[in-house]
């Protein structure tokens, strides 16, 4: 029996807390005051991408849709003149 959607795999839940454990004890050893000004900045680097949401990449594409139409028109009304 397959499990609810949207419930997490036991295994991967159980490794995100250890996870969690290890990290939380990792932090609370650290004392910021004895690193230097890189490791801080370092520190603060890595710490700001796990909290601030990153923006996405703005592209500009021209869909089909988008073109303007009378380009076609305005090259067939264009050729009689250049013939003359």
């Amino acid at each position: 029996m397959p499990r609810p959607k949207g419930s997490q795999n036991k295994i991967t839940s159980e490794v995100k807390e250890k996870l969690q454990l290890l990290i939380d004890d990792l932090i609370a050893s650290l004392d910021v005051n004895k690193l230097d000004a890189n490791q801080r900045i370092k520190m603060l680097q890595i710490a700001l991408q796990y909290t601030i949401t990153r923006m996405k990449q703005a592209t500009n594409e021209v869909r089909e849709d988008d073109m303007p139409v009378f380009r076609l028109n305005n090259i067939i009304r264009t050729v009689p003149y250049l013939e003359k």
